[in-house]
């Protein structure tokens, strides 16, 4: 009979709805937006193979000043829409952590690049292991050149690390963003100055002070998404924001790297007019491939291949370049006659053979090698 009366007063049961902020509820948006994340990433890996095909594309091509503008600050923006400070962690469990997320996997890749390029004499070895110390990918110091990216954005997390734990000193949001602001420009200005000495860092340490930029603009992105997000999606009006500018953000991109040329960060080289066109170009070239990854990822297959490569992104970013070389001297012999006659030729068939082939070869090797650079990140956590 209570229970008959507990039945009577349905009003009293309606609240069977969540709360919006239940764990269930973050966990769906955080796993919405990795989706997002990983195929942003995954665009970016292949914009860097894209950029490594040099027997096709010359160094200062128009196509290789757009892949070059956004092909590594995406990788930043991300590194600072990721970073955030843990609830008890120190200072040095979040240098350790890094360290065995992305110096450990370097000197894994490093050592085996010396081993594969197996130099004539010993004198090269020393040359090759003191470069490999140096963590710089200039004057051949590194015979696998792409890796040089991992000891700098290891340096560049703790910079901006020391940047959040400045901001945090602040009580109000406003606060906070402020203090960020003035530490983050000051870094860069700092960085800018080493640089202007013409002296390069071990690790691009210099670079990872110049770039720190990228690092804040990620960090204001994620604030931005999680303040906007309304049960894991944004509202039509926001949609309808970004949407309309994509279209100024894509005519500032190709202006600016009109006008810049062709950027090297590697070589702290950042174009004709300066490090404000490079950052403006790197920004609005970003956000429009990010809208863009954001579209993709909600159609599956897409998605899917594209965060395989977003989440092997450092080991696919280790071993293209060694995937190139294997392609040229095994795979390729025996592939059909049309591919051998026309895999150095810059035609259709010889570029779509060698980005589909050094993708899918990259992707293959990185999955493999996932493994022991899996036990280094749990390692570090």
């Amino acid at each position: 009979m209570g229970r008959g009366l507990r039945i009577g007063r349905r009003p009293a049961k309606v609240p069977a709805k969540k709360p919006e902020n239940t764990t269930d509820e973050r966990n769906k948006r955080v796993n919405r937006r990795k989706v997002y994340i990983d195929v942003a990433k995954g665009a970016a890996i292949l914009l860097v193979i894209l950029g490594h095909m040099n027997r096709f594309f010359t160094y200062e091509g128009r196509l290789n000043q757009v892949v070059y503008s956004i092909q590594l600050p995406i990788f930043l923006l991300v590194g600072g829409y990721l970073l955030r400070i843990k609830e008890g962690e120190t200072a040095l469990q979040f240098v350790s952590g890094k360290f065995y997320r992305l110096i450990q996997p370097y000197f894994f890749f490093a050592f085996f690049s010396i081993l594969y390029a197996w130099p004539q004499d010993a004198s090269r070895y020393c040359f090759y292991f003191a470069g490999m110390l140096w963590g710089i990918g200039i004057n051949d110091y590194l015979p696998n050149l792409p890796i040089w990216f991992l000891p700098m954005f290891f340096v560049a997390n703790c910079w901006f690390y020391l940047v959040l734990r400045i901001g945090g000193l602040g009580k109000k949001t406003w606060q906070k963003l402020g203090l960020e602001a003035v530490m983050t420009a000051l870094i860069m200005a700092a960085g800018w100055r080493i640089k202007m000495t013409e002296v390069r860092m071990p690790w691009g340490f210099e670079l990872a002070m110049i770039l720190q930029g990228f690092f804040f603009a990620g960090h204001l992105w994620r604030l931005w998404e999680e303040r906007t997000l309304s049960e894991g999606s944004l509202s039509a009006r926001w949609k309808k924001i970004l949407a309309a500018l994509v279209i100024p953000a894509a005519a500032v991109w190709i202006i600016c790297v009109k006008q810049n040329g062709r950027v090297d960060i590697n070589g702290a080289w950042f174009g004709n007019t300066g490090l404000w066109s490079f950052y403006l170009a790197a920004l609005a070239g970003s956000y429009v491939v990010i809208v863009f990854c954001a579209l993709i990822s909600r159609i599956r297959p897409f998605a899917w291949i594209l965060s395989l490569y977003g989440v092997n992104s450092m080991a696919v970013m280790a071993v293209h370049v060694p995937m190139l070389i294997w392609l040229d001297g095994v795979v390729t012999p025996l592939m059909p006659q049309i591919i051998k006659a026309n895999h150095m030729t810059k035609n259709l068939i010889g570029v779509s053979y060698h980005f589909a082939a050094i993708a899918l070869l990259s992707l293959f090797a990185a999955m493999i090698l996932r493994r022991p650079t899996e036990r280094s990140r749990k390692a570090g956590k």
